[in-house]
């Protein structure tokens, strides 16, 4: 990669993360785009993450070691001191695939119209080993209404193009703690256009002490409510509960007259909700969603 490549900024929070950071950093280090600086803030670690760490010799790496003040504190931290073109997430327990930088710059090069972009994600264990991939079917831009279904993205896997946008756009909110990320996305999708490659691109870590692992269910209410905050412009409380049994059934158990329901009644009051909702996406995820909630529904019957 010639030295004129534009700048990525690569931010990692790091909390008591000694079993992964090694290898998490590895990763970074060993991309094949190589204009970076790696910004890890060691968000209060009571364990060797700080000393593994420090054994890197990477003059790329620029390492923060401080008091514990929380992800989204730190987060914001990162954005503030970073000076590149483009600001890339990564967590301290995953790994990123060798290529992943340069793709996504590539990508975003020749997009003139995306701000932010997410890779195709293959699932791991704690020890490494491959669960599964999600990997969209074609790179395309996302589209607002999809949120209302859940997150279709994966947070490590985002980089920003701050020759679009600024670092007040990319802040994360406290007040919606669990679910930071995406609010986030709520926010973006009224700014940029939001992209997604369809090349597994990133190794996901699924373990017990992962906050995904942990917190589904506050997750899931935090989610809705910026949903209400950041797409649903006119939306009464009776809507919210609407929009929250919808997303609900990303990780939950809603039933399938009160998801029924509710489906018939925000695809009638869709383009008042906001603009730029489109019925064919609508339709295709609730008509997925009806699918895969009566399935569920047939096999607890033939179990029965």
């Amino acid at each position: 990669m010639e030295s004129t490549s534009p700048l990525i900024s690569v931010i990692i929070p790091a909390f008591n993360a000694e079993l992964y950071i090694q290898e998490a950093l590895e990763s970074v280090c060993s991309q094949t785009y190589l204009n970076l600086e790696i910004i890890i803030i060691d968000d209060g670690s009571s364990d060797r993450t700080r000393e593994i760490i420090e054994q890197f010799q990477d003059t790329r790496i620029l390492l923060i070691s401080r008091e514990n003040r929380g992800l989204i504190a730190t987060l914001n931290e990162a954005i503030e001191i970073s000076r590149g073109d483009y600001i890339a997430r990564m967590d301290a327990d995953d790994i990123c695939l060798g290529t992943r930088l340069d793709r996504q710059v590539q990508y975003l090069r020749k997009h003139h119209n995306i701000g932010l972009l997410f890779t195709g994600i293959e699932y791991v264990d704690e020890n490494g080993r491959e669960l599964r991939k999600k990997v969209s079917a074609k790179s395309r831009k996302l589209e607002p209404v999809e949120l209302l279904f859940g997150c279709p993205v994966c947070h490590p896997t985002a980089m920003f193009d701050m020759t679009k946008l600024k670092k007040s756009d990319i802040q994360y909110d406290k007040a919606y703690c669990l679910a930071e990320d995406f609010e986030l996305w709520t926010r973006l999708v009224n700014i940029t256009e939001i992209g997604i490659i369809n090349e597994v691109l990133f190794k996901y870590r699924i373990h017990p002490n992962s906050i995904t692992s942990k917190n589904n269910e506050k997750q899931r209410i935090v989610a809705s409510k910026a949903i209400v905050s950041n797409l649903s412009y006119k939306c009464k409380t009776s809507m919210s509960n609407h929009l929250y049994a919808i997303y609900n059934n990303h990780l939950g158990n809603e039933s399938n007259l009160k998801t029924l329901v509710s489906l018939v009644y925000v695809g009638i009051m869709l383009k008042k909700l906001n603009s730029e909702f489109t019925y064919k996406k609508f339709l295709s995820k609730s008509y997925y969603l009806i699918r895969v909630k009566f399935k569920k529904r047939k096999n607890k019957i033939a179990r029965a």
